[in-house]
């Protein structure tokens, strides 16, 4: 799902790394994503201009080879990287490379692990727990997904998505919404201004999900993909 929004983001070509366990059943299903094998040794080339990790990346077995590559990418990359879902818990605390776009996109119960608090504590501070996590992850950019997102980091301004129904709680929503994010910012030319960028990813997301929602009740996941970009 995150390769497939990607491509809604039209950044030219895509790739999903996967491992060789699951890569036939995965290139199975994709036509023009790229579908290529993880190995703890893989270094990313030249030619990638943005990285989100983090969806499918629950199973076990992962954690030890999967964490350093995690860590090593989001200290030392030149290039965009997107983080979202288990692979948040892997984050080094502390500074990344200089002038570099960083971003996560928690639920409140990822924020609530990043934060080693609850869910209930970061729900009632919304503002304090994504300035918190911004300050803790080098100034990242921090997405804090629910009712009313929040996007902004450690200081400056703090913006509120309009955006968005409820029916954006099914499972596989954060996954197309960070795939849209990294589609966008592998773009270079609209890095001029990242928060803008990342602030239309959401709105784009919500606004999609609201289309949908006025069309009909019961849509899923799959045609919120087909839907981004074309809210308006």
């Amino acid at each position: 799902m995150a390769a497939r929004a990607a491509q809604r983001a039209q950044p030219g070509l895509v790739t999903l790394y996967t491992q060789e366990t699951v890569y036939h059943v995965t290139a199975a299903q994709l036509q023009a994503v790229m579908v290529a094998l993880w190995t703890p040794e893989l270094r990313m080339s030249e030619a990638i201009s943005a990285v989100l990790m983090g969806p499918g990346l629950a199973a076990p077995g992962l954690s030890d080879t999967m964490s350093y590559f995690t860590r090593r990418l989001w200290r030392d990359s030149v290039f965009p990287v997107v983080v979202d879902a288990s692979t948040l818990d892997w984050l080094p605390l502390g500074a990344t490379a200089r002038n570099v776009v960083r971003v996560v996109t928690p639920h409140p119960g990822e924020a609530a692990r990043l934060l080693n608090t609850t869910p209930q504590q970061v729900q009632s501070n919304r503002v304090q727990t994504l300035r918190e996590i911004s300050r803790r992850y080098g100034n990242c950019w921090v997405v804090l997904k629910g009712h009313q997102t929040l996007v902004g980091r450690s200081d400056g301004d703090i913006f509120v998505n309009s955006s968005g129904n409820p029916h954006l709680a099914q499972g596989g929503s954060g996954d197309v919404l960070g795939g849209y994010l990294a589609g966008l910012l592998a773009q270079r030319p609209l890095l001029t201004d990242v928060g803008r960028l990342i602030r239309f990813a959401v709105w784009q997301h919500g606004a999609a999900a609201d289309k949908l929602q006025a069309a009909r009740a019961n849509w899923v996941v799959e045609e919120l993909i087909d839907e981004l970009g074309n809210a308006r």
